[in-house]
């Protein structure tokens, strides 16, 4: 059984047992989660783009610089206050709220091809990752800094609306270019993006962090530079021909790994052959700040499909996705890399017809790592003891189905207050304050307070959150300064949207 701690004010969730797979998939059997939600938020997050600036990437790049908008909004806060420009800031509409204090910047993948001068790969070392600040728009403002700061209403960069500023600010300086190295490893450069002394200024000791990486490549990030080596390019050398597939055939593992049989590959896992390990990876980011407080997220090529052809007698690797604005490759290390942040991470489909509306969900995790300005939406959906779903009568989930009677009550969850060192069971709160047709208002639990309730929340979806659901503790008094609230449950890894969540037993 893990420990559950928190540091640093974020929600933090930890496994206690196994529950098969992320979202989606698995059986779904139930084991039991805690959450740990802290009774003051957290205020400030730094927040890293990592955009592929090589071949192909020119209306990836033109969308993301229309669509920062999304992001903001989803980190809206009533808890923060209103932000001056008058309009509306209250529980139900937060389109004149404040965002939190923000640090965001913006990095290429571009690091080269070691010392060998490969075509689109000039420049030793390529962006160095840097933060990226050179207008690409004519006309338009970037940042006074390398990365676009705002802190309490006031930011670096020129407007009346403060918000807005920074979304103008973003699109002028995220258009890269298409000119950057074929060989793009993100991951790598993130790494070294926060490294010490690379940005200064940028990391803030007391933030959440949040890096975003958007590609239609998957991550080469290699510590071998020889495996650019032009030197032999021919099918039958050690290497192959000099194409991004070296990235796919170091980095990868499938059931077939032969570059001369094309076809299907299935069971495809990151390797550290000339690649670094993802999971290796995956561990310094995470090192960079307490237990929780990371978020990863990518807009990326969906990985249901790996497929290896030929383009002549070179291998070839299939997208896994076309759209209107091209196709894009399997990431496989790049999912991997998100799994690994789950479920504070976020990875969706670079041909989503839908791409500027991606930006949405990944604000939305990042407001939820910060704890006390966004609801305690459950990661998971909760069980009953006898493994049914929990939930509301009438509610949709497994895609189209309703659930057929009230049995949110029933969910087999425990709720204990922590202050220091001293923990106080939290009573869950009588089956009459369960169903209320207002949560905000409906909150009078008397002498039974305090207690707790899992309600239906518009700031909680099955999609993006895991549940419709979140965590109501009602009180006789003010909140505890500084405690968590611990929410221990039986839950499902499978999705709230996934079929396979309707074949689980049904509360009678």
């Amino acid at each position: 059984m893990a420990l559950a701690i928190l540091l640093g004010g974020c929600a933090h969730y930890v496994d206690e047992g196994n529950v098969g797979p992320g979202p989606g998939t698995g059986s779904g059997s139930g084991a039991l989660t805690t959450v740990l939600f802290p009774q003051t938020g957290q205020k400030s997050v730094d927040v890293l783009f990592v955009v592929d600036n090589s071949e192909g990437m020119a209306e990836e790049q033109q969308k993301l610089a229309n669509s920062l908008d999304r992001l903001t909004d989803a980190l809206r806060s009533y808890a923060l206050g209103a932000d001056g420009t008058g309009r509306p800031c209250n529980a139900n509409v937060t389109l004149g709220c404040q965002i939190p204090n923000l640090h965001l910047g913006v990095i290429s993948g571009d690091l080269g091809s070691g010392t060998y001068m490969l075509p689109s790969c000039e420049q030793v070392g390529g962006d160095f990752s840097k933060l990226q600040r050179t207008p690409r728009v004519a006309g338009c403002s970037p940042p006074s800094d390398p990365f676009i700061s705002y802190n309490n209403g006031r930011v670096n960069a020129p407007g009346a609306d403060a918000i807005r500023a920074i979304e103008v600010a973003f699109g002028c300086v995220v258009r890269l270019g298409t000119d950057g190295c074929k060989f793009q490893q993100p991951i790598d450069a993130a790494r070294r993006a926060l490294g010490p002394n690379a940005n200064p200024g940028f990391l803030r000791a007391d933030a959440a962090l949040a890096i975003v990486f958007v590609t239609n490549k998957d991550d080469c990030s290699t510590p071998r530079p020889e495996l650019f080596d032009p030197s032999g390019q021919a099918l039958s050398d050690p290497l192959g021909p000099l194409t991004s597939f070296r990235c796919f055939e170091f980095g990868v593992r499938c059931d077939v790994n032969d570059r001369t049989v094309v076809g299907p590959r299935y069971g495809c896992v990151p390797s550290g052959d000339y690649l670094f390990g993802v999971a290796d990876l995956a561990k310094r980011l995470a090192e960079l700040k307490p237990k929780g407080q990371v978020v990863v997220a990518a807009i990326a090529g969906p990985t249901g499909r790996v497929e290896v052809g030929k383009d002549g007698d070179n291998p070839v690797l299939k997208p896994g996705c076309s759209s209107s604005h091209g196709t894009s490759v399997p990431a496989v290390r790049l999912e991997a890399l998100v799994n690994a942040f789950a479920p504070n991470s976020y990875f969706a489909s670079s041909c989503d017809p839908n791409y500027p509306k991606l930006l949405y969900p990944i604000g939305k995790k990042i407001k939820q790592v910060l704890g006390g300005i966004s609801p305690k939406c459950l990661p998971w959906p909760a069980l009953t003891a006898n493994g049914e779903v929990a939930c509301r009568r009438d509610d949709r989930f497994a895609g189209d189905q309703r659930c057929g009677t009230d049995c949110l009550d029933r969910a087999a969850c425990t709720v204990t207050e922590i202050d220091g060192q001293n923990r106080s069971a939290i009573s869950a709160c009588p089956t009459e304050l369960w169903y209320p047709a207002s949560w905000s208002t409906e909150r009078d639990c008397g002498s039974t307070c305090p207690c707790w309730r899992l309600v239906g929340k518009d700031d909680c979806t099955g999609a993006i959150d895991g549940s419709p659901y979140a965590l109501d503790v009602l009180r006789g008094g003010n909140v505890p300064a500084g405690g968590v609230v611990e929410l221990k449950c039986r839950i499902s890894k499978i999705g709230w949207e996934s079929e396979a969540l309707g074949k689980l037993p049904r509360c009678e």
